[in-house]
Protein backbone atom coordinates (compact mmCIF):
# COMPACT_ATOMS: atom_id res chain seq x y z
CA UNK A 1 0.00 0.00 0.00
CA UNK A 2 1.09 3.46 -0.76
CA UNK A 3 1.39 6.44 1.89
CA UNK A 4 -0.39 9.32 0.49
CA UNK A 5 2.95 11.41 -0.84
CA UNK A 6 3.81 7.86 -3.06
CA UNK A 7 0.20 8.23 -4.52
CA UNK A 8 0.91 11.69 -5.09
CA UNK A 9 4.02 11.53 -7.03
CA UNK A 10 2.40 8.31 -8.89
CA UNK A 11 -0.12 10.64 -9.64
CA UNK A 12 2.10 13.59 -11.09
CA UNK A 13 3.70 11.20 -13.00
CA UNK A 14 1.17 10.41 -15.08
CA UNK A 15 -0.38 13.63 -15.28
CA UNK A 16 3.39 15.19 -16.51
CA UNK A 17 3.07 12.53 -19.38
CA UNK A 18 -0.01 13.72 -20.64
CA UNK A 19 0.78 17.61 -20.21
CA UNK A 20 4.33 16.53 -22.30
CA UNK A 21 1.84 15.27 -24.70
CA UNK A 22 0.53 18.32 -25.13
CA UNK A 23 3.56 20.20 -25.64
CA UNK A 24 4.22 21.94 -22.37
CA UNK A 25 2.14 23.90 -19.52
CA UNK A 26 1.87 24.56 -16.23
CA UNK A 27 0.85 22.32 -12.87
CA UNK A 28 -0.27 24.35 -9.41
CA UNK A 29 -0.26 22.00 -6.56
CA UNK A 30 -2.06 23.58 -3.54
CA UNK A 31 -0.23 23.78 -0.43
CA UNK A 32 -0.97 26.04 2.55
CA UNK A 33 0.54 28.21 4.90
CA UNK A 34 0.29 25.30 7.28
CA UNK A 35 3.27 24.05 5.21
CA UNK A 36 5.72 27.15 7.04
CA UNK A 37 4.03 27.70 10.14
CA UNK A 38 2.64 24.89 13.27
CA UNK A 39 -0.69 25.18 13.78
CA UNK A 40 -1.51 23.53 17.10
CA UNK A 41 -3.05 20.04 16.96
CA UNK A 42 -2.84 19.43 13.24
CA UNK A 43 0.80 17.80 13.11
CA UNK A 44 0.19 15.71 10.36
CA UNK A 45 -1.46 18.16 8.22
CA UNK A 46 1.39 20.83 8.91
CA UNK A 47 3.73 18.07 7.52
CA UNK A 48 1.85 16.95 4.37
CA UNK A 49 1.78 20.43 3.23
CA UNK A 50 5.72 20.87 3.96
CA UNK A 51 6.17 18.17 1.89
CA UNK A 52 4.03 19.69 -0.64
CA UNK A 53 6.61 22.46 -1.05
CA UNK A 54 8.98 19.63 -1.48
CA UNK A 55 7.54 17.92 -4.03
CA UNK A 56 6.99 21.40 -6.05
CA UNK A 57 11.19 21.72 -6.14
CA UNK A 58 11.21 18.58 -7.10
CA UNK A 59 8.61 18.20 -9.54
CA UNK A 60 9.42 21.96 -11.24
CA UNK A 61 13.29 20.27 -12.17
CA UNK A 62 12.25 16.86 -12.76
CA UNK A 63 9.65 18.49 -15.49
CA UNK A 64 11.28 21.46 -16.38
CA UNK A 65 13.47 19.63 -19.66
CA UNK A 66 9.84 18.73 -20.65
CA UNK A 67 8.36 22.27 -20.81
CA UNK A 68 5.88 21.76 -17.66
CA UNK A 69 6.13 24.36 -14.97
CA UNK A 70 5.57 23.22 -11.51
CA UNK A 71 4.44 26.23 -8.76
CA UNK A 72 2.45 25.93 -5.69
CA UNK A 73 -0.08 28.30 -4.09
CA UNK A 74 -0.55 28.51 -0.27
CA UNK A 75 -3.40 29.77 0.66
CA UNK A 76 -4.19 31.01 4.66
CA UNK A 77 -7.48 30.35 6.15
CA UNK A 78 -9.95 30.74 3.34
CA UNK A 79 -13.46 30.72 4.22
CA UNK A 80 -14.38 28.20 2.24
CA UNK A 81 -16.18 24.53 4.44
CA UNK A 82 -12.93 22.91 4.85
CA UNK A 83 -12.29 25.85 7.17
CA UNK A 84 -15.98 26.23 8.53
CA UNK A 85 -14.39 24.55 11.99
CA UNK A 86 -12.49 27.54 12.46
CA UNK A 87 -14.83 30.18 11.54
CA UNK A 88 -18.37 29.60 12.32
CA UNK A 89 -18.45 30.94 15.59
CA UNK A 90 -18.08 34.22 15.67
CA UNK A 91 -15.61 35.01 18.85
CA UNK A 92 -13.14 32.33 17.16
CA UNK A 93 -13.35 33.66 14.23
CA UNK A 94 -12.41 37.25 15.62
CA UNK A 95 -9.43 35.62 17.45
CA UNK A 96 -8.36 34.51 14.20
CA UNK A 97 -8.12 37.46 12.64
CA UNK A 98 -6.87 39.39 15.52
CA UNK A 99 -3.33 36.96 14.66
CA UNK A 100 -3.54 38.43 10.92
CA UNK A 101 -1.61 40.77 9.30
CA UNK A 102 -5.09 41.62 6.97
CA UNK A 103 -7.86 41.68 9.23
CA UNK A 104 -10.07 39.10 7.38
CA UNK A 105 -10.60 36.12 6.07
CA UNK A 106 -9.15 34.80 2.55
CA UNK A 107 -11.61 34.45 -0.09
CA UNK A 108 -11.78 31.57 -2.75
CA UNK A 109 -11.36 34.61 -5.37
CA UNK A 110 -8.02 35.86 -3.44
CA UNK A 111 -6.42 32.50 -4.70
CA UNK A 112 -8.28 32.38 -7.99
CA UNK A 113 -6.19 35.27 -9.87
CA UNK A 114 -2.35 34.07 -8.62
CA UNK A 115 -3.23 30.35 -10.23
CA UNK A 116 -4.47 32.17 -13.40
CA UNK A 117 -1.35 34.09 -13.38
CA UNK A 118 0.75 31.17 -12.62
CA UNK A 119 -1.09 29.00 -15.57
CA UNK A 120 -0.51 31.83 -18.14
CA UNK A 121 2.36 33.12 -20.59
CA UNK A 122 3.26 35.99 -17.72
CA UNK A 123 4.33 33.62 -15.50
CA UNK A 124 6.64 31.63 -18.32
CA UNK A 125 9.89 32.44 -16.56
CA UNK A 126 8.83 31.13 -13.14
CA UNK A 127 9.01 27.63 -12.16
CA UNK A 128 9.58 25.69 -8.60
CA UNK A 129 8.21 28.41 -6.41
CA UNK A 130 5.23 28.78 -3.84
CA UNK A 131 2.77 32.25 -4.10
CA UNK A 132 1.39 32.26 -0.48
CA UNK A 133 -2.11 34.43 -0.26
CA UNK A 134 -2.17 34.20 3.57
CA UNK A 135 -2.78 37.88 4.81
CA UNK A 136 -0.07 38.65 6.23
CA UNK A 137 0.48 34.88 8.12
CA UNK A 138 3.88 33.86 8.72
CA UNK A 139 5.04 32.19 5.76
CA UNK A 140 9.07 31.09 5.95
CA UNK A 141 10.40 28.02 6.63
Amino acid sequence: MCAPQEQRSLCWRESAQLIFLCRGGSVVIVGSVAGFTRFPSLGPYNVSKTALLGLTKNFAAELAPKNIRVNCLAPGLIKTRFSSVLWEEKAREDFIKEAMQIRRLGKPEDCAGIVSFLCSEDASYINGETVVVGGGTPSRL
